[in-house]
């Protein structure tokens, strides 16, 4: 059994995997590029607020249901978590460019109980990120006989080594011999869209605040910030018009004032699944390479955190 693990990326997949191991004794190191933890699920901050980018909220949370039952231990249960409304916006993965198999897995948590975080995804990056060994601005280079390359120069080898990028990402630094049906698979798996997402500044008690997301036109999604704050989040699946946006928006919300607003693009959901054949199993064909995150299995925050489950207990075989 491998004794020291190097993670790539701080992602939830990579931070789950991480917290996993350190509790199973493993030494672990985590490399992530950036200079914080969580990836897209951790926020940025804009006009005073904490803006969220792919988290909004989670189903299955309630006692003895999935996730509950993976954050539990981790004591991730003692968050700020608060029930919402029954999320419409689910309505909003049902876009044409979702398969039919993602939906029937993806939203059943859902309608079991639907919750939301003070603080959004920042505080759960945060919670989860506390006590391991994280390196931040280590941008991979390259990986090869079980040794990982950053581009300052440093290096780092392990027993194991759990890539949290995207598959095709991940072979694209492997340095060592991997046979090319594999690579041709990766390459062939279909990437969902990318979210165009709107972050609008109301004009203070302009329209009433709601728990639960809205769904319009099967193409927008309505999202408001914490309570107390005046941030409103408009969602579609880029590119999108900001402009178009807020006016399906303000149909929706009568009163409706935006005193402004930040637009970016974001990473989506990852690799598609139309069925079971796209799934990607954690194990690479190099003996100690890994794979985790939402592009293995099904996405959102439980699909991931079943990733990160399934790659842990890979690496304990």
């Amino acid at each position: 059994m491998p004794k020291d693990v190097v993670i790539v990326g701080a992602g939830l997949g990579g931070l789950l995997c991480g917290r996993i191991l350190s509790r199973r004794g493993f030494t672990v190191t985590v490399l992530e590029a950036d200079s914080f933890p969580g990836g897209i699920l951790h926020g940025f901050e804009w006009e005073g607020a904490m803006c969220d980018r792919g988290f909004h909220s989670v189903g299955g949370l309630a006692p003895g249901e999935p996730l509950e039952k993976i954050f539990r231990p981790f004591g991730l249960m003692d968050l700020p978590w608060y029930r919402a409304d029954a999320d419409e916006g689910l309505g909003f993965l049902r876009l044409n460019t979702r398969s039919d198999f993602e939906m029937e897995h993806i939203l059943g948590p859902f309608a079991r109980s639907t919750w939301r975080l003070e603080g959004g995804g920042t505080t759960l990056s945060k919670a989860l990120a506390d006590g391991l060994d994280i390196r931040y601005g280590k941008k991979v280079s390259g990986i090869e006989n079980q040794v990982v390359t950053c581009e300052d120069g440093s290096s780092f080898k392990a027993d194991a080594i759990i890539s949290d990028l995207h598959p095709a990402v991940t072979m694209g630094l492997v340095r060592d011999h991997v046979r090319p049906a594999y690579i041709k698979r990766i390459a062939r798996l279909q990437n969902g869209p990318d979210i165009f997402s709107v972050h609008c500044l109301m004009e203070p008690g302009c329209v009433k605040w709601q728990s639960g997301a809205i769904f319009l036109n099967d193409s927008l999604m309505i999202h408001f910030d914490e309570p107390g704050t005046n941030v409103l989040e408009l969602l579609c699946f880029g590119p999108g018009n900001p402009e178009e946006m807020i006016a399906h928006a303000a149909v929706r919300l009568p009163g409706l004032k935006i005193l402004g607003y930040h637009a970016q693009l974001n990473q989506g959901y990852g690799i598609q699944k139309a069925s079971n054949a796209d799934f990607i199993s954690a194990q690479t064909p190099l003996p100690w390479l890994f794979l985790t995150g939402q592009n293995l299995g099904l996405h959102g925050i439980l699909g991931t955190s079943i990733s990160a489950l399934n790659t842990c207990k890979m690496i304990q075989l």
